[in-house]
């Protein structure tokens, strides 16, 4: 086991009333100023009046932005850090989804820390130091709300490529996630967030020969958990106690306890990145069509773990051999996808052939190095040829 120090300090609130406590915890946090980040959707309306009672009865100043955070731009969030330098904005309030919480972290760590994204993307350079951010969580999936880590898109160079910005300091003092406000939400924008938090997990759980019992089965857990809470949204999308369930099981998903002593690898989703840059499609569906493809390319790497995937999530009964178990479990996984009607081939986003080479290159830049994935390793043409697998 890797040696390793624990450490979440986002203060998780969770509840029908939570949102009542926005406005005392930020004045606990000395927070005066305060510059709301959202993208503007008419759904937030009633939940932005609730927001702005509570933060201006305990005498604090709202403040927002005209441009409202629809991507996780450099653009955007510079225009961000000259609003907060230029009104004195002390505290920084992402109301919304992922791309919301990422642009939002992206601003209070550039507020303070100056110079340019590009800096800091990539862990090229480290700083201890953001401005206070906190959020009121609208849809789960990405876990943001708990992460130390920004979907960051580079839009002022072509093409376009989104990074991530992996800072301990961006991390939210405290996420307010009231699950009765994702009840409306469109299934499809569900599902797809549902999915991405299994594809948080796949990154964790698919590690290598680590053999580490508990840390795996904390993965089968959560994977099934979702899984099943997935199929019972569809049934009843407004059950309040189904909506909390994969609210905290995205959470759970992109926190650092389910890998804690162990490698990641992240392949699945650098290989994603350029496909929703482009297309513009839902994050979850996207990886939805990548994951199932790189565990046929990749299962034998992992066998053993492929084997305990298929029989403990899937409920696959072991085949004549360890090979046809993990396949047959991998089957089992598209299928269940195509169940719940999220795609699983590239050509249902409208990508081609023609395009795969060149959108290996950019998630190969995305990660940084030679290959995406620190356990899959994956060079360009490995790449072009999952993209192959999922055209």
């Amino acid at each position: 086991m890797i040696d390793f120090s624990f450490c979440i300090p986002t203060c998780i609130i969770l509840g029908k009333e939570s949102l009542a406590r926005v406005g005392s915890e930020i004045a606990q946090r000395g927070g005066n100023r305060v510059l709301i980040v959202h993208d503007g959707g008419s759904y937030l309306e009633d939940l932005l009046k609730t927001v702005h009672k509570s933060i201006t009865d305990e005498g604090l100043t709202v403040l927002e932005m005209e441009e409202k955070a629809t991507q996780p731009c450099f653009s955007l969030i510079h225009k961000g850090v000259e609003f907060c330098h230029a009104n004195q904005v002390d505290f920084i309030l992402a109301v919304g989804g992922g791309t919301v919480m990422d642009t939002a972290k992206g601003m209070a760590f550039l507020a303070v820390n100056g110079g340019n994204l590009t800096d800091y993307v990539l862990n090229r350079k480290e700083s201890s130091k953001c401005m206070p951010v906190a959020s009121v969580v609208t849809l789960s999936g990405t876990g943001s709300e708990i992460s130390g880590t920004a979907m960051v898109i580079d839009d002022l160079h072509e093409p376009a490529i989104k990074y991530p910005l992996f800072q301990e300091s961006i991390r939210f003092l405290f996420s307010i996630i009231d699950p009765s406000l994702t009840c409306t939400l469109p299934m499809r924008t569900t599902l797809a967030g549902a999915f991405d938090a299994i594809t948080h997990v796949i990154e964790r759980y698919f590690n290598g020969s680590s053999g580490y019992d508990l840390q795996g089965r904390m993965c089968e857990s959560v994977m099934s958990s979702i899984m099943y809470n997935m199929r019972q949204v569809i049934k009843n999308p407004a059950d309040y106690d189904t909506r909390a369930q994969l609210q905290l099981g995205a959470t759970l998903a992109n926190s650092t306890l389910l890998e804690l002593g162990c490698e990641s690898d992240w392949a699945v989703h650098y290989m994603e990145n350029p496909i929703t840059t482009e297309t513009h499609e839902l994050h979850g569906a996207t990886l939805a069509v990548i994951a199932p493809a790189w565990m046929r390319y990749c299962y034998k790497r992992d066998l053993p773990k492929a084997v305990d995937f298929a029989v403990r999530v899937m409920g696959v009964s072991a085949q004549e051999s360890d090979q046809k178990t993990a396949l047959a479990g991998i089957d089992a996984f598209q299928a269940f996808l195509e169940e719940v009607g999220l795609p699983t081939h590239l050509s249902q986003l409208g990508i081609e052939s023609d395009r795969f080479e060149e959108m290996a290159r950019r998630a190969v830049a995305t990660a940084g190095k030679e290959y995406v994935g620190e356990i899959s390793r994956l060079n360009v043409d490995e790449v072009t040829a999952i993209y192959e697998i999922a055209k």
